[in-house]
């Protein structure tokens, strides 16, 4: 960095804005402690983003005074929806009441941060309007142009090539994503080329590049071409929402084609420096964004690997500078990716080398045919519709792919620690690679580079969260709101999950259960079992069967005997059975065992007379060593009556009390037998059943039990050596 000053002020200021962050003293003003969710508060602002959905309008106002009963106030941004679609413009000044909602910290390991990500665009809240009125007319023209532009934009692709294939060129051009398909966008992701689908660093500079050194071509000079083409990129990057990696590529064109009108050097370290600091300058927060990390890395592996890569032996195959070039993105990129997204495509770096390339001819076709379809329609449909060959060989592709044997490794989520040390390490080799460069290179030396690349790989190999085995037991009691789900980690590494859905929380299987499971490196379920058929308990394993493709593969599932079958357990047998997963079922007295692990039905067995439903619930016990954990489903009634009579409970360390903690369920009767320590209760925060009632709670306080609610501490996880336990509740 000695020849980079500016570069190594930006290094400074930098790290000195991570201190900020980490240390917390920088961060959005809270909102206050008094205000509670749902009710009605008023709000003036100025509208900055207007979005269009098929039942709403979304809009973001700046700066939003809110006020609420109290009369308290903040000024942040906020997010409004609007039912009734008010006629309002960009830069338009409106007051809003209505109800408000605040985002969510996840409640589990592994799942998404909603607060975050709208506390790094400095937006508090989100309100559904019930009035919405202008009292200040004034128009931002350039954006709200803008925003019509993208709108019409958006509708002529959706028209020209349908839903599919409209809706993902609309993403890639316009960074419109209301249409894109659910499905394809995730098989993309799943196979390391979901960055196709949003507006990056790849599609500006792409678009940028070409509209600039067209201007040159036709004769213009570098200071005039490079202002038309630095106001065009603009205004196209705040068209499309100037999301972080957006804003790096827009600021280092703009750092690009500075330097070419002032007859200057193009630096790339140093203008990826700048645009680091400028951006984290509007909110320091970025630095734990995924987006920045993932767009500011790429180059960073382009620039302090690639010629690393490079000092292998040379090859004349241009094919293998793609492969370096790939390959040094990857690399770099691999801590991170794990840290985000817990897993890595296998065949990402072959399948980039096919997809970019032609992801240029998709846009160059994309904005050729969309500016023709604005003198001729006819001609310039038929334009568009030549994108739909390409996307069929992307899909093509990506299906491909999926079906070879390894497409995804589920790794895991490393310690930022980690994280951390791999790219200290990582910071020290290439130090070591600029002291040890030799003056000549020669055939010689070629073990050296190959040695350099060895040493790399071992370095990326610090960041893996490997899963070893264990003489210990793992149990971790979710928080899926209203609902059941558990997860069990065997001391030979074997994987459970007894019960998983939800009656509150949508798409429970993905956005809970999936994203905790690859958190923890799980990308196999050996068996899920399911104690009855009601929605709250099989809901999320229902979406995860149907999406063992792109998500968890779920080897077996264990149900009650088919005597307590409802609608709903036959209806998820027959899912499971179409889509490659085994279907058994387990009674009374029968077990399964792995090392020192016994889980035992207790019941129902063939004579279970009993109706189907809570009663009927499958009753597991859990037996690791000297440790008992009761597992009991919604069994509650008669069937905790049967369960008593038994005796087959005998003292337990831990209870899982059965549904929810409800009133009729947990008697004295049945802790007098099983005298459990800790108690585990699932229960959505604000349910309108009650759960837990009250009645509950004060049996198993009166019993001396510990009680652990995920209506208070998220998810609960419980490690056991088989002698002592060790509970901790989840902190985000």
């Amino acid at each position: 960095m000695k020849q980079r000053p500016l570069g190594t002020i930006c290094v400074l200021v930098v790290f000195i804005q991570v201190l900020m962050v980490v240390t917390g003293m920088w961060g959005p003003s809270p909102l206050p402690a008094t205000w509670k969710e749902g009710e009605n508060i008023s709000m003036l602002g100025r509208v900055y983003r207007r979005d269009i959905r098929p039942d709403y309008q979304i809009l973001y106002l700046k700066d939003t005074e809110v006020s609420y009963q109290n009369n308290e106030t903040i000024k942040r941004n906020t997010i409004i929806y609007d039912k009734e679609f008010e006629k309002v413009c960009v830069g338009n000044l409106v007051l809003i009441t209505g109800s408000c909602t605040f985002f969510q910290e996840p409640r589990n390991p592994g799942n998404y941060n909603q607060k975050f990500y709208y506390d790094k665009q400095n937006i508090a809240m989100m309100a559904f309007a019930d009035k919405v009125r202008v009292v200040q007319d004034d128009v931002w023209r350039i954006r709200e142009s803008l925003s019509k532009l993208r709108e019409r934009w958006h509708k002529v692709l959706i028209e020209t090539l349908g839903e599919k294939n409209g809706g993902m060129l609309s993403a890639m051009m316009t960074g419109e994503k209301r249409d894109l398909d659910r499905e394809w966008k995730e098989v993309y992701q799943v196979n390391g080329i979901g960055h196709l689908l949003a507006i990056s660093g790849l599609h500006l500079s792409f678009i940028g590049l070409t509209f600039y050194h067209g201007l040159r071509k036709i004769g213009l000079s570098y200071k005039t071409a490079g202002m038309i083409g630095g106001i065009f990129l603009v205004l196209y990057a705040v068209m499309t929402g100037l999301s972080v990696s957006t804003m790096r590529a827009m600021l280092m064109f703009l750092i690009r084609i500075g330097a070419d009108m002032c007859g200057r050097v193009y630096d790339m370290m140093t203008a990826l420096l700048l645009s680091g600091v400028l951006i984290l300058c509007r909110n320091p927060l970025y630095i734990l964004d995924a987006g920045f990390l993932l767009s500011f890395g790429a180059i960073l592996g382009i620039l302090l690997l690639l010629p690393v890569l490079q000092s292998l032996p040379e090859c004349r195959i241009r094919l293998l500078e793609g492969v370096y070039a790939s390959m040094a993105v990857q690399m770099f990129l691999f801590p991170v990716t794990l840290y985000f997204f817990f897993e890595i495509p296998s065949y990402s770096v072959i399948l980039n080398l096919v997809v970019i390339p032609l992801m240029s001819l998709i846009l160059g076709v994309g904005l050729i045919g969309s500016v023709v379809y604005c003198m001729f329609p006819w001609f310039g449909e038929n334009i568009l519709r030549g994108t739909g060959i390409i996307f069929k060989v992307y899909d093509f592709l990506c299906e491909w792919c999926m079906r070879l044997p390894f497409s995804r490794l589920v790794i895991g989520k490393p310690k930022w620690q980690q994280v951390v040390i791999c790219y200290g390490a990582m910071l020290i080799f290439l130090i070591c690679i600029g002291k040890w460069k030799e003056k000549e290179e020669n055939r010689k030396n070629n073990w050296k580079r190959c040695a350099r690349v060895l040493v790399l790989t071992m370095i990326l190999g610090i960041s893996i969260p490997w899963r070893q085995k264990q003489e210990s037991m793992q149990i971790t009691m979710l928080d899926v709101g209203q609902g059941d789900g558990i997860y069990m980690r065997g001391p030979s590494g074997m994987d459970y999950f007894i019960d998983g859905g939800s009656s509150d929380v949508k798409e429970v299987g993905k956005y809970r259960l999936e994203s905790f499971l690859k958190s923890q490196g799980v990308g196999r379920l050996d068996y899920v079992f399911l104690s009855h058929g009601d929605a709250d308990h099989i809901s999320g394993i229902q979406e995860m069967l149907v999406r063992q493709k792109v998500g968890i593969r779920i080897q077996n599932l264990v149900l009650p005997v088919e005597n307590v079958w409802d609608e709903g357990l036959i209806k998820l047998a027959q899912t499971a059975l179409e889509n490659g997963t085994k279907v058994v079922t387990i009674g009374a007295g029968q077990e399964l065992t792995e090392e020192n692990l016994r889980i035992i039905c207790l019941q129902p067995g063939t004579s279970f007379v009993e109706e189907s439903g809570n009663a009927a619930s499958m009753v597991l016990k859990v037996q690791y060593k000297e440790f008992d954990l009761l597992l009991t489903g919604d069994v509650e009634g008669k069937g905790e009556e049967i369960l008593t009579k038994n005796k087959s409970v005998g003292k337990i360390d831990v209870l899982k009390v059965a549904h929810h903690g409800s009133k009729n369920s947990t008697t004295k009767e049945f802790l007098d037998l099983a005298k459990p320590k800790v108690a585990l209760i699932s229960a959505g925060q604000k349910n309108s059943y009650g759960h837990p009632h009250k009645e509950t709670l004060k049996r198993l306080q009166e019993y001396g039990v510990r009680i652990y609610n995920t209506q208070e501490a998220g998810a609960v996880t419980i490690e056991t050596d088989g002698k002592r336990m060790r509970i901790e509740e989840y902190i985000p």
